[in-house]
């Protein structure tokens, strides 16, 4: 896991606020009404994101299990397992969100969509970049065409995964943490264009299915590279973990949850079915903590048992940060500083590697508490900067523009 470790935020996508993207122009092919719409997709929505602070606020204990990994690769060596929260929670919010636009205007437009993912993921990936040119402007940077430029290039253009699922990353490559975030920007194209199929047949099982099927085969095919392979390797490892077609079966979980949330399934509020959501709940996040502290990434056992348990685990913790909104652990969750590290968990994610890899032991020669506050002190003032001036400014106006 050098440099790349756990995955990023979904997108950058918090639980309150939606998301953004960029590409056919409103009331061409790629922005469809669905004729005969089946009543569980055109009527009024039962489920509404809206704020919900505990899908926000379980970024910050996601991201803050990355920080503490990457400054040293020994404490939590099972952080790994928190690209699963991150990656059904991108799934949950964006299958909701698509479904929020078409429950509302009988139609979902791609170019809306594709151009709130661009304001919200570009600004602060270009910053990170920008400031990345200036360092290796003023420092001697070893292979820089490859730990920079190429660096640069695989996250700007979104194929880090592949680059990292083939092993040609470089050593300390200074963006090797793209790869997670490059696997949801190609899935969020896959994803809207699927949808879009989906509700063209008006039929709420289409979506399901697709979900479903994707789900099943992006597992399948993880399973197949593990029992498949003579012996297991760092190659094989590497294949795993870091490729597209056997990573995203938790985006796909998390479209099923947000089919499941926006046709009503998460709304039945039993006090049976609610206490059973607030055990698993709980069963869930200490699985997921036994995880971070004891599954270490990279062997078979962590990719073939616990990176699956992961997956099933994010999606109940999911669910009960929606259905039990007022329950003890989704208060804590979705306390406000918990919130507000999650908004910064995006540019966190993109900024802290590159400052890790930059301020170090070996680059400073001090030891390793002098270090690390360094690099919290300018992660975190660049993190916070970023959303201050630039992000929620962007934000609002693409509120008020798209509206």
């Amino acid at each position: 896991m050098t440099g790349g470790g756990p995955a990023g935020p979904p997108g950058g996508e918090g639980g309150t606020l939606p998301g953004g993207g960029l590409l056919a122009p409103e009331g061409s092919s790629s922005s469809v009404a669905a004729g005969s719409p089946d009543p569980a997709l055109s009527g009024r929505p039962k489920f509404r994101l809206g704020n919900r602070p505990p899908l926000t606020g379980i970024r910050a204990f996601v991201i803050g299990c990355i920080l503490v990994y990457h400054s040293n690769f020994h404490t939590f060596p099972g952080a790994w397992a928190a690209i699963s929260v991150f990656f059904v929670l991108s799934g949950f919010l964006i299958t909701s969100m698509l479904l929020a636009e078409h429950q509302r205007d009988d139609r979902i437009s791609l170019r809306r969509f594709y151009t709130r993912r661009a304001l919200r993921l570009l600004p602060p990936l270009l910053m990170t970049v920008a400031l990345l040119g200036i360092y290796a402007a003023i420092v001697f940077v070893p292979d820089a065409p490859q730990r920079v430029w190429g660096d640069v290039s695989a996250a700007v253009f979104y194929y880090a995964d592949f680059r990292s699922a083939s092993g040609r990353e470089p050593f300390l490559g200074f963006l090797a943490q793209a790869w997670s975030l490059s696997i949801e920007e190609q899935f969020y194209v896959i994803w809207s264009l699927l949808m879009l199929a989906a509700l063209a047949m008006g039929r709420r099982f289409a979506a399901y299915g697709l979900a479903i099927s994707g789900a099943a085969i992006s597992a399948t095919y993880g399973f197949w590279l593990l029992l498949s392979a003579p012996h297991f390797s760092t190659e094989v490892a590497g294949r795993v973990y870091f490729g597209f077609g056997s990573r995203v079966d938790a985006l796909f979980v998390g479209c099923v949850l947000g089919l499941a949330a926006t046709g009503g399934h998460l709304d039945r509020t039993g006090a049976t079915f609610r206490r059973s959501v607030a055990a698993g709940g709980l069963v869930s996040a200490c699985l997921l903590g036994w995880m971070v502290v004891n599954a270490t990434y990279g062997t078979r056992e962590s990719l073939l048992w616990w990176l699956p348990l992961s997956i099933v685990a994010s999606a109940v913790l999911i669910v009960y940060f929606v259905v039990c909104p007022e329950g003890l652990g989704s208060r804590l969750v979705g306390l406000a500083p918990f919130v507000l590290v999650g908004d910064l968990a995006y540019t966190l994610y993109l900024v802290h590697w590159p400052v890790y890899v930059a301020v170090s032991q070996f680059t400073t020669h001090w030891s390793f508490w002098p270090v690390e506050a360094l690099r919290l002190a300018i992660i975190f003032t660049i993190a916070l900067l970023s959303w201050y001036l630039v992000e929620r400014p962007l934000m609002r106006w693409r509120r008020r523009a798209l509206a």
